[in-house]
């Protein structure tokens, strides 16, 4: 290494040792920290340190699927170097490296170098990796949601990933052919490619997630058909339009069994023959997602020259990371704690929840910045699940646990806050969870380690005494009578004043939620159908979708919510089509409308994609156009004061564009917190335009704003000629989130 190196390596060895000899601490990323400050390159100087290399990207599973090809390719002996607590960004893999340089170098032989790299990678971190590093492989694992206030859209991680590959050019990529919006980087680099997934024979009847991140052509944007769904997005696919379709597969799982205690696959190598192929494995834990992070691993470690007769012995051995699928007795308890961190994740562990009929389970969402601060995608968590679980008992915690608690209520899903690890471990017991009962402990990121943290101080073995009983707050998650009450399931009961509706219920309609469901927006149309059943309005959801006629005549309250960029811009060509029907019913009907984000811009003159100029429909008073910084976007926890609602609304924005309004057009309001709203200068939010809401709200906005959901049903119920208020709701959990989130506001206009 050069002299600047060298002095930055010598400085993180320095930092190491005063963090875990003085501090006692665990050195994390700070060494890798100190040395890239002082040297930026210091990761290629140390490229030559390996014989080979390899990164592991995507949003599921980098931890699991590093560690375990880590194990596979030193179980022969080989000297492997890894970031295996799973600090992955720059700094992590940086510190790591220096950490065991000297193990790397006298594992050099005479024909050169012989050890190799293995490193988990944040996606937005392979941008500076990749050019520095040359790995020889590139595992492409997933791309979910996740995290839209760091990452932005999906396309833009995409492209990041992409832009990665061209810069190392003589990397082969390893991807997950299972999901086109991994096949869709493959299709665009030039880089050599090699796919792994599920042959039809492995895909059993999964259910379906409610919500998937992009079943959309990568060449033409049309929709995707589907020969079978596993989770999410993933699956065999192929566009009707253009013959676009799932790569053909060099790896392929061909077998799946579920045994008691995991899952036994078959994995085969299709493009040649090679020995140890086929292999059957078997890792002892559920779930399909597992069985991805296996494939992945092995498939990257047979190409790496592993011996692929020791890959159950790597399997076996296998010992999950802090927070991974990490099975714990704590107090006398036993627990099994899983990091999640967005909708894909959560719905995963839900399933093994249902799966193995649990009887408790606890929750946790923090919004600090490694999570980012828009916990919208809750929403898209299909916690719906869980309602069909009678006598569950639910706890929600984090610093945002009343926002979670709310989601519950609106899935059906009674559940009790709590602060803490322990105090759900207590609460459980006194809510006469046995001993012998699993406690599923679900986090997403800086919750997980906390949590983590928490649970390592705590005793084994410690029956939980002298904690006062909870039967009584906890007793309606335990209850069926209880769950059949909070549960919106079979609610058909139809109030005295709103019989006049049985023959045609109050129809939601929700406007294109494959493409515009960005931020939760499904949670939106929950809301306002919940807040009707419990006042026993007859209430029916209908969606509109792609190539369908828009008949908006017999709706009562439309919804539309955001999109990425390129969803967006299909909805934009579909609703030019259907102009004089949405005019129609917005300006001659005056129909209930709640628009979100990108709906809201659609409805305008015209808004900006890039440099582009995009043709609204131009049915309210309103344009938006680009920021003069193009990543100058208005982020962050808002609030509004308005003159349709008591209480002043509250959500989380996220936007480019600059709207302005048109002079007279009413705004939804006046921004409580300086710079933020439509434009973030003229202090507006939003629109109110007839019965139309518009705003660039998310967390969804209703959720935290029941006045304003029940101002639109209100709206739509007068068009149907019962001008009566409405029946007062409970909304205690609704009550505390909005205290939880004002605490978080910044300074005030």
């Amino acid at each position: 290494m050069s002299v600047r190196s060298t002095a930055a390596a010598t400085a993180a060895s320095i930092a190491r040792f005063g963090i875990q000899r003085v501090l006692h601490r665990r050195g994390g990323s700070i060494p890798g920290i100190i040395a890239l400050r002082l040297d930026p390159g210091i990761l290629r100087e140390m490229a030559p340190l390996f014989a080979a290399s390899v990164v592991v990207t995507g949003t599921n599973g980098k931890t699991t699927t590093t560690n375990l090809l880590a194990d596979c390719l030193a179980a022969d002996g080989t000297c492997v170097i890894t970031n295996r607590a799973g600090n992955n960004m720059e700094a992590g893999i940086a510190g790591a490296i220096l950490e065991d340089r000297r193990r790397a170098r006298a594992a050099r032989g005479a024909s050169g170098p012989a050890a190799i790299g293995c490193f988990e990678c944040d996606e937005l971190y392979t941008a500076r990796v990749l050019p520095k590093l040359k790995p020889t492989y590139l595992v492409l694992l997933n791309l979910f949601r996740d995290q839209l206030d760091r990452y932005g859209e999906i396309d833009h991680t995409q492209d990041v990933i992409a832009g990665a590959l061209a810069s190392s050019p003589a990397t082969t990529l390893i991807y997950n052919a299972d999901d086109p919006l991994c096949a869709a980087i493959a299709r665009r680099v030039e880089n050599p490619t090699i796919a792994f997934g599920f042959a039809a024979t492995a895909a059993g009847d999964e259910e379906p997630d409610k919500v998937s991140d992009s079943r959309f052509c990568a060449v033409c944007n049309a929709p995707l058909t589907y020969e079978y769904v596993l989770y999410g997005q993933l699956g065999s696919y192929r566009c009707p339009t253009c013959g676009w379709q799932r790569p053909d597969l060099a790896f392929a799982v061909t077998s799946v069994e579920t045994t008691e205690d995991g899952q036994r696959f078959t994995l085969e190598a299709r493009d040649a023959a090679r020995a140890g192929f086929p292999c059957t494995a078997h890792i002892a834990y559920h779930g399909l997602y597992m069985v991805y992070n296996a494939m992945a691993a092995l498939t990257a470690a047979t190409l790496m020259g592993a011996d692929g007769a020791r890959f159950q012995q790597t399997l076996d051995r296998y010992q999950p990371a802090r927070g991974r699928m990490q099975k714990l007795t704590v107090k006398g308890r036993k627990l099994l704690v899983n990091l999640a961190k967005n909708p894909v994740g959560f719905d995963r562990i839900i399933q093994i929840i249902q799966a193995t009929e649990a009887r408790a389970c606890a929750f946790y969402i923090n919004d600090k910045d490694a999570d980012g601060h828009d916990i919208s995608w809750i929403y898209d968590v299909d916690f719906e699940r869980l309602a069909r679980m009678r006598g569950l008992t639910v706890y929600a915690g984090g610093t945002r646990a009343e926002d979670l608690q709310v989601r519950l209520k609106y899935a059906g899903v009674p559940s009790t806050v709590v602060r803490s690890a322990e105090e759900a471990i207590n609460r459980a017991a006194s809510a006469g969870i046995g001993a012998a009962d699993t406690l599923y402990i679900v986090g997403n990121y800086t919750a997980t380690l906390e949590l983590c943290d928490e649970l390592d101080r705590l005793p084994a073995g410690e029956t939980p005494q002298g904690v006062r009983t909870h039967a009584a707050a906890d007793a309606l998650c335990a209850d069926d009578a209880a769950w059949a009450r909070w549960s919106l399931v079979g609610r058909g009961t139809i109030a005295p004043l709103y019989r006049e509706l049985a023959a045609r219920p109050l129809t939601i309609c929700h406007l294109y939620p494959q493409e515009l469901n960005l931020y939760g927006d499904t949670g939106n149309v929950a809301i306002l159908a919940a807040r009707c059943a419990w006042r026993g309005i007859p209430v029916r959801v209908t969606t509109l979708n792609r190539g369908e006629a828009a008949d908006l005549s017999g709706v009562d309250i439309a919804v539309i919510g955001g999109g990425a960029d390129r969803d967006q811009l299909a909805v934009q060509h579909e609703l030019m089509r259907h102009r004089e029907a949405v005019d129609r019913y917005l300006n001659h009907d005056k129909g209930a409308m709640l628009a979100i984000c990108g709906g809201y811009q659609l409805l305008g003159r015209h808004y900006f994609l890039g440099d582009e100029k995009i043709e609204g429909l131009g049915v309210i008073g309103i344009e938006t156009r680009r920021a003069d910084n193009p990543t100058d976007r208005l982020i962050g926890n808002v609030a509004v004061r308005a003159d349709i609602v008591d209480a002043d609304i509250l959500g989380f924005e996220n936007h480019g564009g600059r709207t302005y309004l048109d002079a007279d057009e009413a705004p939804l309001g006046t921004s409580v917190v300086a710079g933020t709203g439509n434009n973030g200068t003229d202090g507006y939010e939003g629109i109110v335009h007839h019965g139309l809401v518009g705003t660039y709200f998310h967390g969804p906005v209703l959720s935290k704003n029941p006045a304003l959901a029940d101002w639109l049903i209100a709206w739509a119920l007068r068009r149907r000629g019962i001008e009566k208020p409405l029946e007062a709701l409970t909304d205690t959990e609704e009550a505390g989130a909005r205290r939880a989130f004002e605490k978080k506001l910044p300074h005030r206009a």
